[in-house]
């Protein structure tokens, strides 16, 4: 079964010069539009393409809509000029729901930075949370203090900040399978599952990588988390996920009261693969109270 999925494309510009391309996705027949519309954010140097299995898994149930959509300077989506950072990614996000999310329920999953970038929407729109979001689940990601431990990390954060003042070409070469396997998955990872994640961040640029790296050393959406706390909110971790660690999860966990917390034992950090099954699961448990 190929992977890539096919949608009704969209382009949505932005201030600075950026454009935000996507997807929305319609199972085969009609939707049903007692269903709400499931909204997913991806993670950093990753683009839309990747949630082509959870896509699938929920189309096979439910006969529901999805929007997939390229983060600002990823996969398809034009940066612009403005200074990166999550809060204005929680603007673009509110751009898609505009632009592609009808005006009945909604709900929110985001993966690693996609994650961070449901957190500062829901802390910029808490009354349109309240109003219109079914559940939130959110993938192996953090609400602050993020940073990479040890000298192994330094040297990484240090590469990041000089590929901020990189080429805007693509990463290419300098993303290799091994590595790709060893920091973004757990236990026994699926060679293919490798290829397709090593294949999305190779084709993210240089300097768009640095940039939003920074952008994550930058965040602090604890503040936000008051407004997830109004609606019923997932949060699912793996236990061997070496870039956003269970202690993030359970900060997380902590600072939204009311929550659940799920972690999956020698999983890594891309769930979407790793624990397909419980994610398109729990999204289906809350577009079906």
């Amino acid at each position: 079964m190929p992977e890539r999925l096919s949608g009704e494309r969209f382009e949505i510009p932005r201030p600075g010069g950026a454009r935000i391309v996507g997807e929305t996705y319609d199972p085969v027949g009609r939707v049903d539009p007692a269903l709400p519309v499931v909204v997913l954010a991806h993670g950093w140097t990753l683009n839309r393409t990747l949630w082509s299995r959870v896509i699938r898994g929920l189309q096979e149930r439910l006969p529901i809509r999805v929007v997939a959509y390229d983060q600002r300077g990823h996969g398809e989506s034009v940066p612009g000029s403005v200074a990166p950072s999550i809060r204005l990614l929680g603007e673009d996000l509110a751009a898609v729901i505009d632009e592609c999310g009808g005006r009945g329920r909604l709900v929110l999953c985001g993966h690693s930075m996609g994650g961070m970038t449901v957190m500062a929407y829901a802390g910029l729109h808490p009354a349109d949370v309240i109003a219109r979001v079914a559940g939130v689940l959110l993938l192996g990601t953090a609400a602050a203090d993020v940073s990479r431990p040890g000298w192994v990390g330094k040297i990484e954060m240090g590469v990041m900040h000089v590929a901020a003042r990189g080429p805007r070409i693509p990463a290419g070469v300098f993303v290799t399978k091994r590595h790709q396997r060893h920091l973004n998955f757990g236990d026994d990872a699926d060679p293919r599952d490798v290829a397709l994640v090593r294949k999305a961040i190779a084709g993210t640029k240089i300097k768009d990588m640095g940039s939003y790296f920074t952008a994550l050393e930058g965040m602090d959406e604890r503040a936000s988390l008051a407004a997830l706390a109004t609606v019923p909110t997932t949060i699912m971790v793996g236990s061997k996920d070496r870039l956003t660690p269970p202690p993030y999860a359970y900060a997380l966990h902590e600072g939204i009261p009311g929550s659940a917390l799920i972690e999956f034992p020698g999983k890594g950090h891309m769930l979407g693969y790793e624990a397909t099954a419980e994610v398109v699961a729990q999204l289906i448990a809350y577009a079906t109270p």
